[in-house]
Parts: structure tokens; C-alpha cells; sequence
């Protein structure tokens, strides 16, 4: 009798036990079945337009129409125009929509992120829009993604030269943004408007389970961006004063300390060696004495790079969504470049070296 009711009264207990065992496996759990979904999407639809193959076959295309139709060809793509202009156009919808439908298939908590990651590109839009502003040209017809963008470029073409900066300020632009519209510094406007949209991106929420690889690429984009306007800054025979004016944010390799011992540099030679050690010194090691479109493809490969690690690292998790966003980008690109190079008839061999291609 005594052991009957010491078997009534275990069950209880291993019935708790059981239940928080479950709930901690079904927690831990969780995340991978979040991402299942959209992760075998982006695996099946697969980026094919940063591999080497794949494009080549594209530039023998012999009219933008053939060009059109081998893309078409795809179940990914539903590319429209017959201009090249207007095949670009419909190429950058075709990169919205394939964010947004990441955004929808996806978690929930990292919808913030696409969005502030489209609002980064977006913020194109209104670097193109100051520009033309400060050297008094005419801003018409500059695509943007999100409606707030288009009202802001359309504040910008209609307010008076004298009001910019007051109108910027009100709009929730930086000191630096208006200094840099004061001076017509161009090269300083790059840099201030990045380093408004790449804050904004650093202090959203993500889960935990994809804060790490958010923040590594972050930090990764930010050496890059630091990277290419120094680049630029020494082509164009930038002081070094200049130069150390041009650093964004601290990213992972490249910290102030860094940037400046760069920007210090007699040349762009000096400034590469200064690199060895770092993970970018390879992909740019060799490609420092030739044009600067050579450095900053190198430098775009890099950053390919570290999204197919990051892919490897996180998966099944966020990595391989981040790899497909960001190979998508360099896919669109690429097909920008080569529709243009149809168009012009300027051959593939003048094509290829500003393609972008996965290692």
C-alpha cells in the first residue's frame, strides 16, 4: 500500500520534470523553426549572378531584349523595359521586393532591421539630392524606396540655398550633415549622411539570436565604407588633414587610431601595406596599383566574404538571410552593369572588371 502511494505521488514530480525538460528544448528550439522557412526560400532561389559562369553567359547577350528574356528565364526575376535605364529601375524594385519578402517570411523582431538596412540604401537618394543642391543643379527624378525619402528630396529641390541648413536640422540632421552643405564638401556629405543611417542601424533591437552576426556585419560594412572614402581621398590627393576628416564609425579592424595612421600615408600603396595583418590585406594586396575601381571591387569582395562566413557561422539562423541579402545586392549590380555595357556595346571585356564575383 505504501508503495503504491509512493508511486501516486512520483508521478506528479516527473511530470514537472518532463514538462520543463520539454520547455527548454522546445525554447532552445524555437529560433531554428523561425528561421526554417526562410532559409530553405533563399537557398532554393539561390544567388546566381555573383558567379563568374553565370555572368559571362549573360554579357554575350546580343540586345538588351535577349538580355531580358535569359533573366526572365529565371523563376526569380520579372524584369521590365526596353531601355536599359529602364531595366536598371525595374532591377532595383526586383532587390525591394526580395528584401521585403525577407522581412515578411522571416522573424518578426528582425523586421527593424530590413527596414533600416533599406533605409541605409534609400539614404542614396538623399546624398544625390544634396549634391545636385549644393552645386546648384537640377534634382528631378531620383528613385527612392520609402515615400518619407521622396518627401524629404522633394523638401530638399524646393527649399532655398540660404534655408538647406536650417531645413536639414529640422529634419533631425547632424551638425555635420549641415557643415559639410555649408562647405559643398562632397566627399564630407558621403561620410555624415552614412554616419547618420549607420547609427541608426547599430541602435535598433534584434533577437539574440542574430545580434552577433548583425553586429559583426555592421562593424564589417563600417571598415569598408571607412576603407573606400580613404581610397578615394588619396586618389583625389587629399591632405592628410583632410583624410583623417573622413572616418565614419569605428568598425571592426579599422578603429580611429587605424584610420588616421592611414590617412597619414604618403600615397595609396603606403596605406594598403599599413592593412597587412588585418582580413581585408588580402583581397586588396594586389590591386592597390591599378585604378580605384580595382580597390573598391576588391574591397566589395571582401565584404562578400564575410557574409558566406557569417552564413557558415549562424546557420540554419539569420547568416544565410544575411548572405542572400547581400550577395542579392552585388546580383543587381552586376546585371545594372552588364544591361548598361549591352546597351553601349562597350564588349565584355570592358564589362568584366567592374563586376563584383564571389571568390
Amino acid at each position: 500500500m505504501l508503495g503504491m502511494l509512493d508511486n501516486y505521488l512520483m508521478w506528479p514530480a516527473i511530470m514537472a520534470i518532463l514538462g520543463v525538460t520539454v520547455g527548454i528544448m522546445m525554447w532552445k528550439m524555437a529560433p531554428y523553426l523561425r528561421f526554417a522557412y526562410p532559409t530553405a526560400k533563399v537557398q532554393a532561389i539561390g544567388n546566381p549572378f555573383i558567379v563568374e559562369k553565370e555572368l559571362n553567359q549573360l554579357m554575350e547577350s546580343k540586345s538588351i531584349e535577349s538580355f531580358k528574356n535569359s533573366l526572365n528565364s529565371l523563376k526569380d526575376f520579372n524584369v521590365e523595359g526596353k531601355t536599359a535605364a529602364e531595366i536598371q529601375q525595374s532591377l532595383d524594385e526586383h532587390f525591394v521586393r526580395s528584401m521585403k519578402m525577407i522581412q515578411n517570411d522571416g522573424p518578426k523582431k528582425l523586421r527593424e532591421f530590413y527596414h533600416t538596412y533599406l533605409r541605409l540604401i534609400d539614404s542614396m537618394a538623399v546624398k544625390t539630392a544634396l549634391k545636385l543642391k549644393v552645386l546648384n543643379k537640377e534634382i528631378e527624378n531620383i528613385p527612392t524606396i520609402f515615400s518619407e525619402t521622396e518627401t524629404l528630396v522633394k523638401i530638399i529641390q524646393s527649399a532655398p540655398q540660404e534655408e538647406l541648413p536650417t531645413v536639414l536640422k529640422e529634419k533631425g540632421f547632424g551638425n555635420d550633415v549641415v557643415k559639410a552643405v555649408e562647405e559643398k564638401n562632397l566627399l564630407e556629405l558621403d561620410i555624415a549622411i552614412d554616419r547618420k543611417y549607420l547609427k541608426e542601424m547599430r541602435g535598433i533591437r534584434v533577437p539574440r539570436e542574430a545580434k552577433a552576426v548583425i553586429d559583426e556585419f555592421l562593424s564589417r560594412l563600417i571598415d569598408v565604407k571607412n576603407m573606400k572614402n580613404l581610397f578615394r581621398a588619396k586618389h583625389l590627393d587629399y591632405d592628410k588633414e583632410e583624410c583623417k576628416k573622413l572616418f565614419i564609425l569605428e568598425g571592426r579592424e579599422i578603429p580611429e587610431w587605424k584610420f588616421d595612421e592611414m590617412a597619414s600615408a604618403a600615397n595609396i600603396n603606403d596605406a594598403v601595406s599599413s592593412l597587412e595583418g588585418t582580413f581585408y590585406y588580402s583581397f586588396i594586396k594586389n590591386e592597390f596599383d591599378k585604378d580605384i575601381q580595382s580597390i573598391e571591387n576588391a574591397l566589395d569582395k571582401a565584404l562578400l566574404k564575410v557574409s558566406e562566413d557569417l552564413a557558415i557561422k549562424n546557420f540554419p539562423l539569420f547568416g544565410p538571410l544575411l548572405r542572400f541579402i547581400i550577395s542579392k545586392e552585388y546580383e543587381i549590380r552586376n546585371l545594372k552593369v552588364i544591361v548598361k555595357g549591352i546597351e553601349e556595346k562597350v564588349g565584355v571585356e570592358r564589362m568584366k572588371p567592374l563586376l563584383v564575383l564571389e571568390e
